[in-house]
């Protein structure tokens, strides 16, 4: 597990963060490799995941020498990225692995029941577990632009492999039960969301051609990572050759 989780996490930092610094990227990998610790691993430790932001709070060690790594480099986000990145990382680790616990909670318990009307809590789940925020101030180092006018996001493209180990607490499965429809149908929908979001971004930032060129590389090098990391299971669809 270690060996994947490593390989997973330097594949992320050299490909879809190719235009940072060596400390940044460096960064990055520490920082996904704590997070996949958590995604992958945490079931085993709730209790770690679960209180990461009480004890970080306090100033007190965390449950998991993998977490005390985490919390030093939260401490040291305000060197590398800008202030408001560095506030969106520490902001969106917390959420993340608060849902984190609620998700490996409700694993444990064989499944999260959704109310049928209960339409946004899908979203609302994700958009904390998800990691947007801190994966795209990642983008922008300290230096790059001070002040933050842009924000960029893309959803992970990690359905198949959820489907495929029978996770049912993911946010297909969840916005499914809430619409009452079937999970293809709401990845049908996902994958339409998703395109548009992609048209509209390259709408906002057409004016801005560092932006423009910076989105577009973080973009391609996103999706390639994603295809090609075992992790995600591509090669099974035929689409890594």
């Amino acid at each position: 597990m270690l060996a994947k989780m490593l390989e997973t996490a330097c594949s992320y930092a050299e490909t879809a963060y190719a235009h940072l610094a060596p400390a940044h990227r460096h960064y990055v990998a520490l920082y996904t490799a704590c997070v996949l610790y958590a995604e992958d691993l945490g079931a085993r430790d709730p209790a770690a995941v679960a209180h990461f932001a009480r004890r970080l709070i306090a100033g007190a060690p965390q449950l998991s020498p993998v977490f005390d790594r985490l919390a030093a480099l939260l401490r040291g986000a305000h060197a590398l990225w800008t202030d408001a990145g560095a506030d969106a990382i520490i902001a969106s680790t917390l959420d993340a692995l608060s849902a984190t616990a609620l998700e490996h909670a409700a694993g444990a318990r064989g499944g999260m029941a959704v109310a049928p009307d209960a339409t946004r809590w899908p979203y609302y789940l994700r958009t904390r577990a998800g990691g947007g925020p801190q994966y795209t101030h990642f983008m922008f180092m300290r230096g790059w632009r001070e002040s933050p006018e842009s924000y960029l996001q893309i959803l992970p493209l990690s359905f198949y492999k959820e489907e495929l180990v029978g996770e049912r607490t993911n946010y297909v499965h969840l916005r499914a039960a809430a619409e009452q429809i079937t999970p293809m149908e709401v990845l049908q929908r996902l994958t339409a969301e998703v395109l548009d979001t992609a048209e509209r971004i390259e709408r906002v930032v057409g004016d801005d051609l560092e932006l423009r060129d910076l989105w577009h590389q973080y973009k391609q090098t996103y999706l390639e990572f994603t295809i090609r990391t075992p992790r995600y299971r591509m090669k099974e669809l035929g689409v890594v050759p």
